[in-house]
């Protein structure tokens, strides 16, 4: 098979034979190796059946549910299809634009102020689009998850404030919104490395956080499903369905098949379009070597996200965005305070960055440290992986100056729930990722982090030196944050920065229709949510406001459905 063509033979319903010929841009083209690490089928695919939609939205995530949702509720028959068991998606924090609260200036300068933490490649259009219309789809997401209530505000939202936001109840189980990190970009906005004015202008935006874990939005994604089936029977759901092969007729998407669990196909013709929403490709080691190589050697947190929805879009014509895909890193799960620079070593006991560069670019640090063998392994790094350090602090910090911490002291009996043990029943955290350690020597501390004791005694040594002098010539790390390890207990979070996800792949515009080689929308196509962009375009995913990207994917789903139908 040659890598830059592929052919295959669908049998339409009329008996005619279609001949279908997969011909990748020379720019663009997906190798064999790629193709073969997704679901999709290259071969000839006779369907064993045909069903017949207005709208088939493909992967039931935080973009393909509300494309579905929305494409039902617009009265259009709808197929959703997943190849999981079930609704699929993580993370706890969406966000949305309140325009209300905004001014229009305010949100000209917010796309400013995005495109330049993006590298200057982000699409302003995309950024546009999502100011303009997150507000809606987050009220839409919420209130069909059961997590509104009417407020002074109207339209079912409690946007007015923090505390508002974290009252957000849903009786039946224990899901809810149960804080709220939004705010107001106004005045100098500032972080480590960057600062943007906004003087007097105002760009207010709401960030409720669903869970607490271990539930996600994937827990408020089923409801929604649920909820929504209920309400509209037009809308068909198909779970152990992949979707291996698009259908296209005279240039226009019109179909999917999908390979439903007992091994036959079907044909799903779409007459309106085809809704991509499969999610990244994290879990497609050819695509990641190729794409994003700066992800290869890391621990991913998800699974079965093996760009079915690219190989698809290629087929048809799409285009990839260029080299250098953005990936979102973190570890939140480990233990709490994970922006305070406190001490920061790598697995060889080694101090070796300046460690109030940010929590935001760990990842790119971490790629040129040593490998780790820790409990939680990715099948493609059996011998260990990237992304592994520890953060020690001494238990003096609760008497720290006020202006020497960066988001203020956390009293340890708040923090024990996240050491392994400690708490009988500890709420909020998945257990198996929590990894802090509490010793009354570093001799200990050390072993418990699986660190080479005289390597940790010679860096804390070393670290006290410079706090004592109050000057880093080391790594440069500013004197107020300086602070000698010397009060026991010893405190140590071993870290690991795992990629939470791609935000990169197929290009789009603002209405989230797939485009071609030329830029022209290819008919009957749209991809949302991480499968699409450049919504970001640059390397590193910008942390400034919490909860952009599962907001932009609740987002790009209304867009696609709406547009699809004629109702944006």
């Amino acid at each position: 098979m040659q890598s830059g063509q592929i052919r295959g033979i669908i049998r339409a319903v009329s008996g005619i034979q279609t001949e279908r010929v997969y011909q990748m841009n020379q720019k663009t083209q997906l190798t064999s190796q790629e193709i073969a690490c997704s679901v999709c089928e290259t071969g000839t695919v006779t369907p064993d059946r045909v069903l017949d939609f207005d709208i088939v939205v493909v992967g039931a995530g935080a973009a393909g549910v509300p494309a579905a949702g929305w494409a039902a509720e617009l009265g259009a028959k709808t197929a959703l299809l997943q190849k999981e068991a079930g609704v699929v998606s993580q993370g706890n924090c969406g966000s949305a634009i309140i325009r209300s609260r905004s001014t229009e200036a305010g949100i000209a300068k917010w796309i400013h102020h995005t495109n330049s933490l993006c590298g200057w490649r982000a699409d302003t259009k995309q950024l546009r689009a999502y100011a303009e219309h997150s507000e809606e789809a987050m009220i839409w997401l919420l209130n069909r998850a059961g997590l509104t209530a009417e407020t002074e505000y109207g339209d079912g939202s409690r946007v007015d404030n923090n505390a508002e936001s974290a009252k957000l109840l849903n009786d039946g189980d224990r899901l809810c919104a149960f804080r709220s990190t939004s705010g107001d970009f106004t005045g100098l906005w500032q972080d480590r490395g960057n600062t943007y004015d906004y003087g007097s202008d105002h760009c207010y935006f709401w960030a409720p956080w669903i869970g607490p874990k271990p539930l996600n939005v994937g827990h408020a994604l089923r409801k929604v499903v649920d909820r929504v089936r209920a309400e509209h029977p037009n809308l068909e759901v198909f779970f152990h369905t992949p979707a291996v092969q698009l259908v296209t007729e005279n240039g226009r998407v019109t179909g999917v098949i999908g390979r439903q669990s007992d091994g036959s196909h079907t044909l799903f013709r779409a007459a309106r379009a085809v809704i991509l929403a499969t999610g990244d490709y994290t879990n497609n080691p050819a695509m990641v070597a190729r794409w994003c190589p700066d992800i290869a050697d890391f621990d991913k947190k998800q699974f079965g996200k093996t760009g079915d929805g690219h190989v698809l879009a290629v087929s048809a014509g799409a285009e990839m965005e260029p080299v250098g895909h953005t990936k979102m890193m973190h570890d939140f799960d480990s233990a709490l305070m994970f922006e305070e620079p406190f001490l920061y070593l790598n697995m060889r006991g080694e101090r070796f960055t300046n460690e109030y560069t940010g929590f935001v670019y760990m990842g790119n640090l971490l790629r040129d440290q040593p490998a780790y063998k820790g409990s939680m392994l990715d099948a493609d790094h059996p011998d260990g992986s990237k992304g592994w350090y520890c953060t020690l602090y001494d238990s003096s910090y609760m008497e720290w100056d006020p202006d020497s911490f960066v988001d203020g002291p956390v009293p340890p009996f708040v923090m024990e729930k996240f050491i392994p043990g400690a708490v009988e029943n500890p709420q909020g955290v998945f257990k198996n990722l929590i990894d802090l350690h509490r010793c009354d020597t570093l001799e200990q501390l050390a072993a418990e982090l699986d660190l080479p004791c005289d390597a940790v005694l010679r860096s804390v040594a070393r670290y006290n030196e410079l706090c004592a002098q109050g000057c880093d010539t080391d790594f440069g790390k500013p004197a107020k944050y300086l602070h000698p390890i010397v009060k026991p207990p010893f405190w140590g979070a071993r870290k690991h920065i795992r990629v939470s996800a791609g935000v990169s792949g197929i290009r789009i515009n603002e209405n989230a229709q797939a485009l071609s080689a030329d830029g022209t929308p290819i008919p009957g196509l749209y991809c949302a949510g991480n499968l699409g962009g450049p919504f970001f375009g640059g390397s590193d995913y910008p942390f400034h406001q919490t909860g952009l990207s599962l907001g932009r994917c609740y987002t790009f789903g209304m867009i696609a459905a709406r547009h699809a139908l004629g109702q944006l």
